[in-house]
């Protein structure tokens, strides 16, 4: 099945900062309509994060209700009637999709951990059952929900170093100022605009990549590797995300030909089909097609809570060490364990389930109707 996951260009504004709504939430102020809780018991970093999303959508609805009037203006009608525009306000929320506007959980993940490492969120001490728990009866590897609230050093941080905590963390990256070293990656990156058709595939899984990989088969042009040395999963990450820009660019090219064929041309020669297939790879966007390092991450704890990779005891300094930070984690490597080699492709597929036999799909489906269903409606503007 084929689906774009990148947005159409433009839509969707950032209308407040994470690290300002993250700091006014736990002060207990509730901000843009969110609860307002005890600054003292503090909140779990899941539900701030729901109600930051939450909030987040409910200003990219009324964004869009705004334009809607203001054609209406243009076109010599009267705005809408305060229930109107809860109606629409609420049409919109409930339409929005929840995977294509800004704030991933992992980037949210990240932006908590440089929080706690600055010292302006600590532990309240007090914990609660997760789902995760309740649904696996207590597996030893579920984590409860733990609260977090500010620190004085994190109430007394000015708005400014709240807008970016990476910043105040590294404000160097090697020898250049962090504001220039992401300017010059920026600069390096081509995008290409959304053409209709334009699709993105996932032509194979990260577990199949993942185990053939480890497994020293070099899948779909990634090196060989020897297994019983194994590899670090930065460095797996980074050829199975390489070997889906080739696949999707050879999907393109291979949708340019059809388009050719049916206009009655001729398809691409050899030269010009490599020449197509470098056009496409270097304006492959590198965020919006699939595979994520914080989902990678994830399905690679799976498969160690499983048992099926192991530590080969070799470790490396990483690049965040070798930039002076030495208390950072270090490269380790990891191999396929016996146990691994003789799981099966469907437990491959899906690590989750293996390792949670209750998490099934239908749960999965249930537990997003549930939340549709539950969204509040939007009484309004203010």
């Amino acid at each position: 099945m084929a689906l774009d996951l990148r947005p159409a260009r433009g839509g969707f504004s950032r209308p407040f900062g994470c690290g300002v709504f993250i700091r006014d939430y736990l002060l207990g102020r509730g901000p843009f309509g969110s609860p307002e809780i005890d600054r003292d018991k503090g909140a779990v970093t899941q539900d701030i994060f729901y109600h930051y999303k939450l909030a987040l959508h409910t200003a990219y609805a009324e964004e869009a209700v705004d334009r809607e009037n203001k054609q209406r203006i243009d076109a010599g009608k009267s705005i809408y009637s305060p229930e109107e525009y809860a109606e629409r306000v609420d049409r919109y929320l409930r339409r929005l999709p929840y995977k294509l506007v800004k704030a991933r959980y992992h980037s949210f993940q990240r932006y908590f951990h440089w929080l706690k490492q600055l010292e302006w969120v600590e532990k309240t001490g007090e914990e609660e059952r997760s789902t995760l728990q309740e649904e696996t009866g207590g597996h030893p590897d579920s984590h409860p929900r733990r609260l977090y609230r500010l620190t004085r050093k994190g109430i007394e941080a000015s708005d400014e170093d709240w807008s970016h905590p990476q910043r105040m963390l590294y404000p160097q990256i090697g020898d250049m100022p962090i504001e220039d070293y992401f300017k010059e990656k920026r600069q390096g990156r081509k995008y290409i605009r959304q053409r209709k058709g334009m699709r993105f595939l996932r032509p194979f899984t990260a577990g199949q990549f993942l185990r053939d990989y480890l497994l020293g088969l070099g899948p779909e042009g990634s090196p060989s590797i020897d297994p019983g040395e194994g590899d670090y999963s930065e460095h797996i990450f980074y050829y199975y995300k390489e070997a889906l820009r080739r696949a999707y660019a050879r999907d393109a090219v291979a949708w340019e030909n059809e388009l050719r064929i049916r206009n009655n041309q001729d398809s691409y020669t050899q030269d010009e089909y490599a020449e197509r297939l470098e056009w496409h790879l270097e304006r492959i966007p590198y965020k919006f097609h699939r595979a994520r390092f914080h989902s990678f991450y994830r399905y690679f704890h799976y498969l160690k809570q499983l048992g099926w990779i192991e530590p080969t005891g070799r470790e490396e300094e990483s690049y965040i060490q070798s930039l002076a930070y030495a208390d950072a984690p270090p490269r380790r490597y990891y191999r396929l364990s016996t146990k691994g080699k003789e799981a099966t492709e469907w437990e491959w597929y899906r690590p989750q389930l293996t390792l949670y036999p209750n998490l099934t799909p239908q749960y999965f489906a249930q537990m997003n109707r549930e939340r549709r269903q539950n969204m509040p409606l939007t009484t309004g503007k203010g």
